[in-house]
């Protein structure tokens, strides 16, 4: 389902390859922020209904005064978070941590142009009542509880910060101090074997998890330990002397903890968004009509266009009148 509604009432006798329209639309597309902006603006169509022609002409007028006063509200996170959603309020469902920065992106943008809606400042109080109203739906609502949470433990890559949780944060130190120990173990094999030229280089490496250092193939025996896999050229093995085995299966279980511990706190994370799903998807709702609002507002600008005068149909004389109209692609 599209975040953005129908046209109502669409024109279907035109002449749209003659007019140029979708070469139109698809120009018009090119001044939107975000992918649903560029995909609604692309297909749209013209329409007979007065009721939505007047509204979003009085949209884009407002618009132009964001424009004119140095607004440029922040939709570049806008996507369409029908779909996680709606796997965030599954029981036990886990969102990839992609899809948590996401919506958190969205959320964030969301609140931020709620935020201004409620205070705009003096000047523009009283000029936005369309766009207002248009928000009026998450204006009510308030995202930061679930931004702040969630940011404070991510990356800017969608993974974990060390101090997500203390659990993790303490997992991850003794993590370090294992790898240390392991890394200072091997170092001393790699001394005493490199005395009979037994390893092929001075190079500690991991496979499989597993720290290993690099033995002359023809040497392996020497090297009392478990072979983990061979190089492409066969002259090398990798092996895991015995003195370290016990080290890298404590290291192996500190990952298998880290990994659950990440995997339950993704789960919170998710358990969040869930709760947080209907007004997320509204602002997402708003923040798409927005897009298309400002991409307009930004080609009436550039194009210095102006609103037409609409007749109603039982006007007196109806009928067509351009005065100085010139096509915006020829």
């Amino acid at each position: 389902m599209s975040l953005l509604p129908p046209i109502p009432a669409p024109v279907t006798e035109l002449s749209q390859s003659a007019l140029g329209w979708d070469l139109l639309a698809e120009f018009l597309s090119s001044y939107a922020q975000s992918g649903v902006g560029r995909a609604w603006l692309s297909a749209a169509a013209p329409s007979s209904n007065p009721e939505w022609i007047e509204r979003q002409h009085t949209l884009v007028d407002e618009a132009r005064v964001l424009h004119a006063a140095g607004v440029r509200p922040a939709i570049g996170s806008l996507f369409d978070p029908a779909e996680a959603l709606a796997k965030a309020r599954l029981e036990g469902a886990v969102l990839e941590p992609e899809e948590i920065r996401q919506v958190v992106d969205l959320a964030e943008q969301t609140t931020a142009w709620a935020a201004f809606l409620r205070d705009p400042g003096d000047d523009l109080a009283e000029r936005l009542p369309a766009l207002r109203e248009a928000a009026a739906g998450m204006v009510g609502y308030d995202l930061h509880p679930l931004v702040e949470a969630v940011r404070a433990k991510l990356l800017p890559d969608g993974s974990l910060a060390d101090d997500a949780s203390p659990e993790l944060k303490r997992l991850r130190r003794e993590m370090e101090r294992q790898q240390r120990a392991i890394a200072d173990s091997l170092r001393g094999a790699l001394r005493r074997f490199a005395e009979g030229g037994t390893t092929q280089e001075d190079l500690i490496t991991i496979r499989g998890e597993r720290f290993v250092i690099p033995v002359k193939a023809e040497w392996k025996r020497r090297v009392p330990g478990v072979v983990h896999g061979a190089s492409s050229s066969g002259q090398t093995v990798y092996v895991e002397p015995l003195e370290t085995i016990e080290l890298n299966n404590e290291l192996v279980r500190l990952l298998e903890e880290e990994q659950a511990e990440i995997h339950r706190i993704y789960a919170a994370m998710t358990r969040q968004i869930g709760q947080y799903a209907p007004p997320i998807l509204a602002g997402a709702r708003v923040l798409a009509e927005l897009d298309t609002v400002m991409a307009r507002a930004r080609f009436a600008e550039e194009y210095n266009a102006i609103r037409p005068v609409l007749e109603h149909a039982e006007a007196a004389q109806p009928g067509l009148s351009l005065k100085a109209a010139r096509h915006p692609l020829l």
